[in-house]
């Protein structure tokens, strides 16, 4: 018995059918809202609850109408000039500005929810007080003798002059995750947090090549990271292991 009468499938149309079918399924989840590539599509930034929705990609704008706070008193709670554009990324701020950290906002939307920080208009007013003073005698001052000044041995001039490295932690003290700064430099994380050094470069996604004297916002400036907190979350995970 032969079977040449039945249908063959060409060996090309199957791989078509399977892409036609995938590309399908995208644009019908993009066109539904059901695809998200990002951690963007995750929060809502006009429906945030808890300054622990803040993210790094999130806009200074979007920060003032999620939670409805005065332009110009998140900017001075946060410390930032008025100058700066709304339309900012927070992560972009910690490159444009020395010691700005995306925790600073968190802590000032935190106090300013709380009532804690209060915007000068809706301070509430005080009386002035008047302050009734009486005359005290003077008292009649008797100076000591003059104890001679201790000599100072001057240094050999050796340092940079910078100072704009951390201060080092006492022998046997462990910095918290929560304390990691711009500054720090990815040898300095690894020492004062005691977590080896290419844990930490390889739990961070880093090229195994990389400068252990790069600052964090440093990363944060190029790109290589999002914002310090993935830093600090790394090292705690380091930590508990």
């Amino acid at each position: 018995m032969k079977f040449d009468s039945y249908p063959t499938v060409n060996k090309f149309l199957a791989p078509i059918l399977v892409v036609v079918a995938l590309f399908g399924s995208y644009v019908v989840a993009q066109a539904t809202g059901f695809w998200a590539v990002s951690g963007k599509e995750m929060i809502d930034p006009g429906n945030m609850t808890s300054s622990a929705d803040i993210r790094g990609w999130m806009t200074l704008g979007q920060i003032i109408e999620g939670f409805g706070i005065p332009q110009e008193q998140l900017y001075s709670s946060i410390g930032i000039p008025v100058t700066i554009p709304a339309s900012t990324a927070l992560k972009d701020l910690e490159g444009m500005i020395d010691g700005f950290e995306i925790t600073t906002v968190r802590e000032a939307v935190d106090a300013i929810l709380s009532g804690s920080s209060q915007h000068p208009e809706n301070a509430p007013s005080q009386a002035p007080v008047v302050a009734t003073l009486e005359p005290t005698p003077t008292p009649e001052i008797t100076a000591a003798p003059a104890e001679p000044t201790p000599h100072v041995p001057q240094g050999d001039g050796a340092g940079d002059g910078t100072g704009t490295g951390p201060t080092p932690l006492p022998p046997g003290q462990v910095l918290p995750a929560s304390e990691i700064k711009g500054r720090h430099t990815l040898q300095q994380v690894a020492d004062q947090c005691q977590v080896l050094l290419t844990d930490l470069i390889a739990i961070l996604g880093l090229p195994a090549e990389i400068d252990p004297n790069t600052a964090m916002k440093d990363l944060v400036e190029s790109g290589k990271i999002s914002e310090i907190q993935v830093v600090r979350d790394a090292v705690i995970v380091l930590q508990n292991k």
